[in-house]
């Protein structure tokens, strides 16, 4: 991928050195290889900050392209902590991009988002356009995890037309896979096949099994999703073969219980058994609750289908214990099912009918139709730029040789006119690129940001929340959230009209944004009402934030404009526990926020689940 450039400690590097270079190039299709090679050869203490760092660097790559987070990201921290931005800036952003990777794999999303961006703007303004397209890459990968899916899909799509078809580098086919995921995530198969037929075709064409293993998986997966069930069967058994070639047992396991579930469709109740035991042997020892929950709930169909209803019971119970309904969002409706469907082998036909409607309602809401109409709109768009250029391109070709068989003699007004027309076009495609971007821009806040202030919608706000609390339950993490009500708003409205009141809130986002922390993440939810998202903090802390804000309020009067008019805030905090689901939990901060305004207004009231509230005026 890169080379040397000499004289480690004082010059700026822009490639990696020998022997890091090379094992740059074998990163993606050999990082097991790669690990054992440099665990064997760690550099000496003699040897510069840059060959530590590089060291460190491949090390971080070659463990996330082998899905061991936490190692990825010690070593990424590791190489950050013998180069600096000033003194080595190229080497300094990869290594954040790789720290952004680890973070993203272990479950923290929104803190690695960061690192990519910074990588981003350096890559744009250093042109570099490798490094661009890593980060790029990698903040589509963090996007779809939040989720973001019309973001993702805009930096997957950019990320697409950058990429070259080299398989010893970040390529089209790579990208393709991450383009279907985001379209399967959504279930919408049909979009996804065209780009995991794309990525088989060219990890198989490059011999990169382990690639083609997990393309093979996602494409079989979607025959399946549209009926093309035996299509589907062929690609997840050559799935299952080719990571049981290259020792890759997890996936095998995954490739197995698709399988299964293809055998209890065609009734092959025995088969579906035996494939469904030797997959929970090979996640036995991964100690993973979302595994466990896939396997009773595959369990609890098969006894349904063979008519053991009893045993069916059993196994949903098992189900039912380990299921989190925020954390597990994307098996929320198989799991509403699958209950509906074992109440009503039961004889319970009502509670299952109550179940089912409870069940579309919520997938309905999933399905925001906003979002998928940006979806379609930048992926109908997406195809017609690839259309263009590929005319544009055979349409060049035609006139160059047209050019050159008729106007031998005249090379030099030859030159003049191309280098005329290539001035035009790029100045052409730079125009479209920045207006698409524009429009990107748009599209994202459209869907994302309120209006009048500029903070998070209600529909961001608590999608945001909902993941806060998943990484909280998964992670241990502390999580408090805070509920922030404008005292006496209507009043500001009725006296000075809602140009005024507008102004009011518009300058305490404003506000907000310049007291909060960087981590702390805000949205309007209601017309004075806000969402206060406050990750990595205990109630105590976040009472001082909060109060911090409170206190401040003074200044807002004056810089709306209303210096008569007192403005004040009252706030309710809470902070999660592992039981709490997202209702729950916005109930017990509108209760601490009930109690401030019932206590006087203008103060800061923690809930304590001991009945106890501690209060700031």
């Amino acid at each position: 991928m890169f080379a040397a450039v000499v004289n480690a400690q004082q010059t700026q590097i822009m490639e990696f050195s020998e022997p890091f270079a090379g094992y740059a190039k074998t990163l993606i299709n050999q990082p097991q290889e790669i690990v054992g090679t440099l665990i064997n050869s760690k550099p000496t203490k003699n040897q510069s900050d840059i060959v530590h760092a590089q060291h460190h660097l491949i090390l971080a790559r070659a463990y996330y392209n082998l899905a061991y987070p936490q190692k990825s990201l010690d070593h990424a921290q590791s190489a950050l902590s013998y180069v600096s931005e000033k003194q080595q800036a190229w080497l300094y952003h990869n290594c954040k991009i790789a720290e952004s990777d680890a973070l993203e794999l272990i479950g923290n999303p929104m803190q690695a988002m960061d690192g990519v961006n910074a990588a981003i703007t350096w890559a744009e303004h250093n042109k570099h356009p490798k490094m661009y397209l890593q980060a790029l890459y990698s903040r589509g990968i963090i996007q779809t995890s939040l989720p973001d899916y019309v973001a993702a899909l805009s930096d997957f799509q950019e990320s697409y037309s950058l990429a070259s078809i080299d398989p010893d580098e970040l390529n089209k086919a790579h990208v393709a896979t991450m383009l279907a995921q985001v379209y399967e995530y959504r279930r919408e198969y049909q979009l996804a096949i065209p780009f995991y037929e794309e990525a088989v075709a060219a990890h198989r064409l490059h011999k990169a099994d382990l690639n083609l293993s997990i393309a093979l998986y996602g494409l079989g997966r979607a025959n399946r999703g549209i009926g093309k069930v035996e299509l589907g069967k062929a690609q997840l058994q050559e799935s299952a073969e080719l990571a049981e070639k290259i020792d890759d047992l997890q996936g095998v396991g995954y490739a197995l219980k698709e399988l299964a579930s293809i055998d209890m469709l065609e009734k092959n109740y025995i088969e579906a058994e035996v494939k469904l035991k030797k997959a929970a042997s090979i996640f036995a020892q991964a100690n993973n609750p979302q595994m466990n929950f896939i396997f009773m709930m595959l369990l609890t169909e098969l006894a349904l289908e063979t008519n053991k209803t009893a045993k069916a019971d059993i196994y949903f119970q098992q189900a039912k214990a380990l299921f989190n309904r925020n954390e597990m969002s994307i098996h929320a409706t198989d799991y509403d099912v699958l209950q509906a469907r074992l109440l009503f082998e039961q004889s319970h036909f009502q509670a299952a009918y109550k179940i089912l409607e409870q069940a579309f309602e919520r997938h309905k809401e999933l399905q925001n139709a906003e979002s998928t109409g940006q979806l379609h709109q930048l992926r109908s768009r997406f195809e017609m730029q690839l259309a263009q250029q590929e005319n544009e391109v055979l349409s060049q070709k035609n006139a160059l040789q047209q050019m050159q068989l008729k106007n031998e003699k005249t090379q030099n007004m030859q030159l003049i006119l191309s280098t005329a027309f290539a001035t035009i076009i790029c100045g052409l495609l730079g125009i479209m690129v920045f207006r698409n971007k524009v429009h990107k821009r748009k599209l994202v806040k459209l869907a994302t940001r309120d209006d009048l202030t500029g903070l998070y919608n209600r529909r961001y706000a608590l999608t945001l929340l909902e993941q806060q609390m998943s990484l909280a339950t998964r992670y241990a993490t502390n999580l408090c959230i805070a509920m922030l009500d404008l005292d006496f708003f209507k009043e500001i409205n009725d006296s000075y009209g809602h140009v005024a009141g507008d102004k009011v809130l518009r300058e305490f986002a404003l506000l907000c944004r310049e007291s909060l922390r960087e981590s702390d993440v805000i949205g309007r939810i209601g017309g004075e009402e806000f969402l206060l998202i406050l990750n990595h903090t205990t109630s105590k802390d976040a009472f001082k934030v909060l109060d911090s804000l409170r206190t401040k309020m003074s200044e807002l009067s004056q810089k709306a404009g209303l210096p008569e008019a007192k403005v004040t805030l009252s706030i309710g905090i809470a902070q999660y526990e592992q039981n709490d689901n997202l209702e729950n939990f916005m109930l017990l901060a509108d209760t601490a926020l009930y109690q401030a305004k019932n206590n006087g207004r203008d103060r800061v009231v923690v809930y304590e689940r001991n009945n106890t509230i501690e209060t700031s005026s």
